[in-house]
Parts: C-alpha cells; structure tokens; sequence
C-alpha cells in the first residue's frame, strides 16, 4: 500500500486563524483530507437561561462579517415561539440591513479572499508572502488587481455605511429586533441610502465584474475544479410583504429538486470534539463539549439532510433557482456570488422604494411567554437555522446551524466526508504551498467566526507548519 505524503497548512491564511488543513497526497493528488476547526464557541450554552428578546444582539457576537444574519434569523425564531408579527414596513427594512451586510461580505470575499490567489501583489503587507505559483495575469494586470483591491475595501466600507442607515451601526446593528426593525423610516434615510447603493452598483458593473471575468478567462478549468457532493439546499431569504422570496427554498439530492422540511435537519458529533451522539434533531441535541473525544478532530458538527451532505451558499441558490451557472467547482462559485452581489444591490433598490415614510415597522406584541420557534433564512455563506425553545421569555434551549458547518462539518457516524473536504479529492497539487487546495476552500467563504471561540491551550496537537 502506497504510503500518502501529509501536508498541512495552519493557518489557512485570509480566512481565520483556526482553520487547519491537513491533505493527504499520492503523486501530487489528494486522496484525502481533513479539515479542523480549532477553536471552541460556546454561543449555545452562553445563550440558556437569558432573555428571549435579546438574541438578536447575543447571537450577532458569533461573527463581524455575518452579523445581521444571525440577527434576522434568531428574530424569526423568537417571533415564532412568541407568537409575534412584523408590519411590511419592518419586513422591508430588515431586507434592505442584510442587502447591506451581504453586499459589504461578498465584496470583500471576493477580493480580501479569492483575488489575491491569482495575481502577483506587491512586495508588502497583506501580500507577502507572495507564492509564485501558477500566476496567469501580466504585470500591467496584476496592478490593476491590486489598485482595485484597495477600492474594493472602501466600497466594502460604504457598504457598512448603508447598514448603518437602518441599523444604527455596523457590524452588530440594532435596527433588526423581534417584532421588525427599530429605526423610523423619513426621506433622508431613504436618499442616503439610495445614495450608497448606486456608488456599490457604478462598482460592480465598472470594475468588479470585468475583474471577476478576467480571472475565469485565465483560469478557465477552475470552473469546475473543486466540485462538491452535488447535493445542494437553501431555506430562502428576503421575503416580500406578499410572501414571495428572493432566494428560494429547496434542496437538490442526487439531482432531484424537493421542498425544504427542516425535520429533516440533523447533526452528528461522532467525530468531534463532544460527548458523541449520532444524528439528532437541533430541537433534541444538547451541546456537551469535549476536548478529549477520541474520534474528534474539529469543533465543528456535522450536519445532514435526510442523512447526507448538502453544499450550501451562492451556487447552491443559483442551481436551485434554475439560474445559468459557468460551473459547480471553485470559480463557479465565485461566479454565482459575483452574480448574486449584483442581484441584491439592485433589489434593494426596489425595497427601498416600497418604504412607507411614517409606517410602522416595529410591534412588540407578544402573543405567548413561552413557546419553540424555527428560525430559517439564507446567510452570506448559505443556509443559517436557530432553533429555540422559550419559558416565561427566558431561552430554555438553543441551537445554531450554520453555513460554514454544513460545508465544512466533521465526518459523520457513517464516515461520509463534508462537502468541503469531498471538493479536495482528486485536485492536483503543483505548488509547494497546496495553493490549488487554498483556492477551492476560499471559494466557499468559509468563516470559521461562527464555528469557533476559545482557545483549547492545553490539548493542541503537534503540528506540521507549512507557510
């Protein structure tokens, strides 16, 4: 049996500290691979026994880039198990908080993370160390990429500044609560927010997509390179006042389209660092962690649907929504999040126009003190659940499931590798760096904030550095 050569790259740098890769190679292809969450959260146990009404503000301290997603999602699931409801108006300006936030992440995805893998930058900070490999873009390319690097972080910041509009402040805003959004909605909120939106969008049609275009032109086989496992799902995000979504709800298995059922919705922890369980429902599960699991190998679950992995985020949409797509591997996935990026920035110039100055969009009604609520809606990276169950207003039981986790799980009971790691098998390596491997993991967005929290400093494996 022929002995695999291990590589491993800790940090895996522009995406988060604890993220750890280890890959197994024969002759330059990985055959296997592991990838390692290093850090532990704790946000499920922080949450028990605290008022109902502020998860929105907890559970946005999962993560800076992501933040008003959990906001949106956790309000949804408190609404639900308190029996409350949102004026269109609230529902409207919820919409146009996370357009914002979607816009700012997937801006700087693209390029504080994906960019910068196929252009030579100069000889400083962020972008040293440089790796020479496989770099198709000339000189005159090259620093274009990089003055657009720069312009791409102040649009970003415009981006937060729309956020800020509506949602007080960014990241972790205050304008999402349960019962709609607490800011009052006058003419001067709308026009600086049309305002942003029309400098995001000059942007993306002048400079981001004929950047995205050209590095699909160069490299042309990262269209497909970096697969999934073909399952895909999305619960749906920015609902209309009429009920209609923006993204849709659905989930492809094996290539069959079905409804989304959230019963279906489990997580495993045979292989990580918890008391083991095989699959359980969210509204079942109890977080125990455990440093000392001898199976475990990341602090990051492994949720299923219907048993099986499920690729989540901006490709998934695309496909489920029937929308033209140049692939399913990395650039694919790039592509349908430079897609997306647009969508939303012209989408929500239509919310904002819907806006009724002097409408209600907040009521703090509360129908029921105790209850169990479902809080489902498309994130930056993908699918976000919050299950909840509440007595007497105080959190009694919470769960969170995650993008990144659905993408980047453990192995479960079965064995059956995450979407992320399948997507590694079978790449060819030519770098000393396993840069093809690092291109295909940031074409997922991972963000390993909403996985992890505390350092575990007295357990931490030795490690092989590679830089």
């Amino acid at each position: 049996m022929t002995k695999l050569e291990k590589k491993t790259i800790f940090p895996l740098t522009r995406i988060h500290n604890p993220m750890l890769l280890e890959a197994y190679l024969d002759n330059g292809e990985i055959k296997d691979a592991y990838i390692s969450d290093t850090l532990y959260r704790g946000f499920e146990q922080i949450l028990i026994g605290r008022s109902a009404m502020d998860m929105p503000y907890y559970t946005q301290r999962i993560c800076g880039i992501c933040s008003s997603a959990h906001a949106i999602t956790a309000a949804l699931a408190v609404e639900q198990a308190l029996g409350m409801q949102v004026p269109p108006n609230g529902l409207l300006l919820r919409n146009l908080i996370l357009a914002s936030d979607f816009i700012q992440n997937h801006i700087r995805h693209l390029y504080l993370y994906t960019m910068p893998d196929y252009f030579r930058g100069p000889d400083l900070a962020p972008f040293i160390p440089h790796s020479e490999s496989d770099l198709r873009l000339s000189s005159k390319e090259s620093i274009s990429m990089t003055e657009h690097y720069f312009k791409a972080i102040e649009i970003s910041r415009e981006a937060h500044a729309a956020f800020a509009v509506f949602g007080g402040k960014a990241p972790h805003g205050h304008g999402i609560v349960p019962g709609g959004a607490s800011m009052e909605v006058d003419a001067d909120k709308v026009n600086r927010y049309r305002g942003y939106m029309m400098m995001i969008l000059g942007f993306i049609d002048d400079i981001l997509l004929p950047d995205v275009k050209l590095i699909i032109e160069r490299y042309p086989e990262y269209a497909d390179l970096g697969k999934g496992v073909g399952n895909y799902m999305s619960v749906g995000g920015f609902p209309s006042p009429e009920g209609s979504t923006l993204f849709p709800e659905g989930v492809i298995l094996q290539g069959k389209l079905e409804s989304f059922n959230e019963k279906y919705v489990t997580e495993d922890v045979t292989n990580a660092w918890y008391k083991p369980h095989g699959p359980l429902h969210p509204m079942d599960e109890v977080t125990v962690p455990d440093r000392g699991q001898a199976k475990g190998y990341t602090w990051v679950k492994s949720p299923r649907y219907r048993g099986q992995p499920v690729e989540t985020g901006p490709l998934a949409r695309a496909i489920i929504n029937k929308e033209e797509v140049i692939g399913t591997g990395c650039l694919g996935r790039t592509w349908a999040r430079t897609l997306e990026l647009k969508k939303i920035a012209k989408t929500a110039l239509k919310w904002l126009n819907r806006l009724e100055p002097g409408a209600e969009t907040l009521d703090r009604k509360i129908g029921q003190d105790s209850g169990v609520g479902i809080g489902l809606h498309e994130a930056m990276r993908g699918t976000l659940g919050h299950w909840i169950a509440v007595e007497n207003i105080r959190v009694k039981h919470y769960q969170i499931v995650t993008p990144s986790a659905l993408n980047f799980g453990a192995r479960d009971g079965a064995g059956t590798r995450s979407v992320g790691e399948t997507s590694l098998l079978g790449l060819k390596i030519q770098s000393e760096d396993l840069k093809e491997a690092g291109r295909v993991i940031r074409s997922f967005d991972p963000c390993f904030s909403c996985s992890v929290h505390i350092i575990d400093r007295e357990n931490v494996r030795a490690l092989e550095i590679q830089v």
